[in-house]
C-alpha cells in the first residue's frame, strides 16, 4: 500500500507538470500576440491518505493542477479603457480640427489674409488711376481670386464635415460588429465553463473587444455570475448575454442632414461623452459649424460693405447702383458678372461724369483700415485673422490634450502588460523548473520501481 501511495503521488507530479511546462509553452507562443493574458496553472496539494503501515502516521498523495487562470488586473482593466476612451477621442478631435485649418492654408501668400490685402491694394491702384483700364481689370482679377479662395475654403469646411459624419457611420458598423462578437463569446465562454472547461483564451478575445469598444465610444460593463459580460454604451444596454442591440445611422433633419446614432430597437440617441465617436462629434457640430459662421460673417461682412458703397457711386460708363459682389456668405461670393465682363462699370466716382473721381474706390480701399466688424472693433482682416488665430489655439490646445492623454494611455497600458503580459525570461525559468520537478518525478517513479522489484522478485530469495 505504501509503495502504490508513492506511485501516485508521484504520477500527479508528472501530470501536473507536464501540464506546466504545456501553459508555459502557450504563454511563450503567444508572447506577441495582442492581448494575451499569461496564463498560470495552479497546483494544490492532494489530500492525506494512510501509509498502509501501523504507523498512525499519513503521507500527503501528490499534487494537482486545480485549474489554468488568466492573469489579468480588472482595475488596470477599467483605467486602460477609460484612458484608451479619451485618447481616442482627443485624437479624432485633433485631427478633424487640423484639417480645418489646413484649409485657410494661414500664414502663406497664398491665403486669404494675402487675397484679402491684394483685393484692397487693388482699389488703391484703382483711386490713384481712376480711368486706367489695366488698374480696373487687375481689380476684377484679384477679387475674383479673393472670391474664388473664400469659396474653396468654404468647400473645404464643408467636405470635412462630411467626411466626419461618415465617420460617425463607420462608428456604428464597428460598434455593431463588436457588440456582435461579445455576444457571441458570451455564448462560447458560458457554455465551455459551465462544462468545466478553460476559456481563457476567448476571455482575451473578449476583452479585446471591450478596449476596442471603449476607443469608439463611452462604455461601462459587468461580469454575470455565468460569467457573461452586460455592455452599457452611455446609459443604454448594448449587449446581454449572447444578444446585442443595434445601433443605427438615421439622418437627423435638425442637424442639417448629418447622421445621428440611434439604438434601433427603442429609437433612443447613442450618447457618448468620450471616445472616437465623442470626438467626431465635437469636430462635426460644434468646431467646424463655429468655424464656418465667422468665414460667412467674413464674407457676408464684405459683400455688405463693398456694395453698399458701390451701389451709390458711378462707372466710367454713367452706370449706377451695381453691385459689386453677388451672393450673401462664403459659399456663393462672386465678383458680379456684369463688372467682370466689362471693368468699366466699377464705380471708383461718387457723383456721375467725373472721370476722375475716385471718392466711392476710396470708400472702398479705406475698409482695409476702418474697424467696421465685431461692433466696431475689428476690421476686415483682423476679424479674420483672429479667427483664424483662435483655430490655431484650438489645434494646439487639442493636439496638447491628445498628447497628453496618449501618454497617459500608454503608461497604463504598460503598467497592464507588466502585470499580464508574457514576460520570455520569466516563462523560461518557470518551464525549466517544471522539467526539472518532471525529471525529479520520473526518478522516484524508477525508484518506486526498482522497491517493488526487490519486495516482489527478491524478498524470497
Amino acid at each position: 500500500m505504501a509503495l502504490s501511495v508513492g506511485l501516485d503521488s508521484a504520477i500527479s507530479a508528472l501530470r501536473a507538470q507536464q501540464l506546466a511546462v504545456d501553459v508555459a509553452s502557450h504563454n511563450i507562443a503567444n508572447a506577441q500576440t495582442t492581448g494575451y493574458s499569461r496564463q498560470q496553472v495552479q497546483l494544490e496539494p492532494n489530500g492525506h491518505t494512510s501509509t498502509g503501515w501501523d504507523t498512525g502516521m499519513q503521507a500527503g498523495s501528490g499534487v494537482s493542477a486545480t485549474a489554468i487562470r488568466r492573469v489579468r488586473d480588472a482595475f488596470l482593466d477599467f483605467q486602460a479603457r477609460q484612458a484608451l476612451s479619451y485618447q481616442s477621442q482627443y485624437d479624432t478631435f485633433s485631427t478633424g480640427i487640423s484639417q480645418a485649418e489646413a484649409a485657410f492654408n494661414e500664414p502663406s501668400d497664398t491665403g486669404l489674409a494675402a487675397q484679402l490685402g491684394a483685393f484692397f491694394n487693388s482699389w488703391q491702384d484703382v483711386v490713384n488711376d481712376p480711368g486706367s483700364s489695366a488698374a480696373r481689370t487687375a481689380l476684377v482679377n484679384t477679387a475674383t481670386t479673393l472670391a474664388s479662395g473664400t469659396q474653396a475654403a468654404a468647400s473645404a469646411l464643408r467636405e470635412l464635415r462630411n467626411n466626419l459624419d461618415n465617420g460617425v457611420s463607420g462608428v456604428a458598423d464597428r460598434m455593431n460588429s463588436d457588440a456582435e462578437e461579445i455576444g457571441k463569446l458570451n455564448q462560447q465562454i458560458t457554455q465551455a465553463e459551465a462544462a468545466g472547461q478553460t476559456a481563457n483564451d476567448l476571455r482575451d478575445q473578449r476583452d479585446n473587444l471591450l478596449d476596442d469598444l471603449a476607443k469608439l465610444g463611452q462604455i461601462s460593463y459587468s461580469e454575470q455570475p455565468n460569467h457573461s459580460v452586460t455592455v452599457y454604451l452611455g446609459n443604454h444596454e448594448l449587449v446581454s448575454q449572447a444578444d446585442s442591440v443595434n445601433i443605427a445611422a438615421v439622418v437627423d433633419p435638425a442637424n442639417g442632414g448629418m447622421t445621428k446614432l440611434i439604438f434601433a430597437a427603442d429609437g433612443q440617441a447613442v450618447t457618448s461623452t468620450s471616445g472616437k465617436l465623442r470626438g467626431l462629434l465635437d469636430a462635426r457640430d460644434t468646431e467646424i459649424p463655429g468655424v464656418l459662421a465667422k468665414l460667412n460673417t467674413v464674407a457676408s461682412g464684405l459683400i455688405t460693405q463693398v456694395n453698399a458703397i458701390h451701389q451709390a457711386g458711378y462707372g466710367l460708363d454713367g452706370s449706377h447702383n451695381v453691385a459689386f459682389f453677388t451672393g450673401t456668405s462664403a459659399g456663393d461670393i462672386a465678383v458680379n458678372t456684369t463688372i467682370a465682363n466689362n471693368p468699366q462699370e466699377i464705380a471708383a466716382a461718387s457723383i456721375a461724369g467725373a472721370a476722375g473721381n475716385a471718392d466711392s474706390a476710396a470708400a472702398i480701399a479705406a475698409l482695409q483700415t476702418n474697424p467696421t466688424m465685431a461692433g466696431g472693433t475689428l476690421t476686415i482682416g483682423q476679424y479674420y485673422n483672429n479667427m483664424v488665430t483662435v483655430l490655431g489655439a484650438d489645434v494646439a490646445r487639442a493636439g496638447n490634450f491628445a498628447s497628453t492623454n496618449g501618454l497617459l494611455a500608454q503608461q497604463v497600458d504598460s503598467q497592464r502588460q507588466a502585470a499580464s503580459g508574457v514576460n520570455i525570461d520569466e516563462e523560461t525559468a518557470s518551464m525549466a523548473m517544471s522539467q526539472k520537478a518532471y525529471q525529479a518525478a520520473a526518478r522516484v517513479v524508477t525508484v518506486i520501481d526498482a522497491m517493488l522489484d526487490t519486495l516482489i522478485n527478491r524478498m524470497g530469495a
